[in-house]
């Protein structure tokens, strides 16, 4: 099971409806996130250390721990938010039709449904993460925890076995086509905001069947002579 926020994207305003004591967990959690990816965007990842975000945070090393499971989970913090709120829609959806239509339409409500602020929390991230190995590694380890999720929510929701292939195949169509469509959305700093995010996800989904039609050109026939 990939350790995954249990809110996502959720307004300051909607916390007002939390007990005291989660509203308390949200903000320490989203001031950790806020500090960690201005300082490592500041100083770089490695070069920064957990003592000093906590430092800069006001916060102790143990509540970092109860926040988050180690220091490359809170630099990508707005990845996790985005697979996270896609998991638990996935978990509460109703499947009817084509399979892989179900996932990109889980996926495109997620991306639209997340905080105003995430466009530029993303683009921060993606761009941090380009410069940090140990946090490519992490973002790789992270996305094959969620499609073991979603593998096992779909299997649950279909009957199908754990270890049927289309399920994996799958999963990690839905993870590929999204970085095919954010990859130059965040190179271009996020311009066209939401609206061109997701417009560009349902494209990378129709081309899946395309994709898996495209053939080379027949051989010319061979003239005599």
């Amino acid at each position: 099971m990939v350790t995954t926020p249990e809110t996502t994207g959720t307004a300051a305003a909607g916390d007002r409806a939390l007990p005291l004591r989660e509203r308390k967990r949200l903000r320490t959690r989203r001031t950790l996130a806020e500090t960690a990816l201005r300082m490592f965007t500041e100083k770089g990842f490695e070069a920064t250390t957990l003592e000093e975000l906590v430092e800069e945070a006001e916060v102790s090393k143990s509540t970092f721990f109860r926040a988050f499971p180690a220091k490359e989970a809170v630099a990508i913090e707005a990845e996790t938010q985005l697979w996270t709120a896609y998991v638990a829609g996935l978990e509460e959806r109703e499947l009817s039709g084509i399979v892989l239509a179900e996932l990109r339409d889980t996926l495109a409500r997620a991306v639209a449904a997340l905080d105003p602020d995430w466009d530029q929390r993303y683009v921060a991230t993606r761009r941090l993460i380009l410069t940090a190995p140990a946090l490519l590694a992490y973002v790789d380890y992270y996305r094959t925890g969620v499609e073991k999720q979603v593998v096992a929510g779909l299997a649950g929701k279909l009957g199908l076995a754990d270890d049927d292939l289309r399920l994996q195949v799958l999963a990690e169509l839905t993870t590929i086509a999204w970085s095919v469509a954010a990859r130059d959305w965040v190179r271009h700093d996020g311009r066209g905001g939401r609206q061109l995010l997701v417009q560009r996800l349902r494209g990378a989904f129709e081309a899946v069947p395309a994709s898996l039609d495209l053939s080379t050109s027949p051989a010319a026939p061979a003239t005599s002579g």
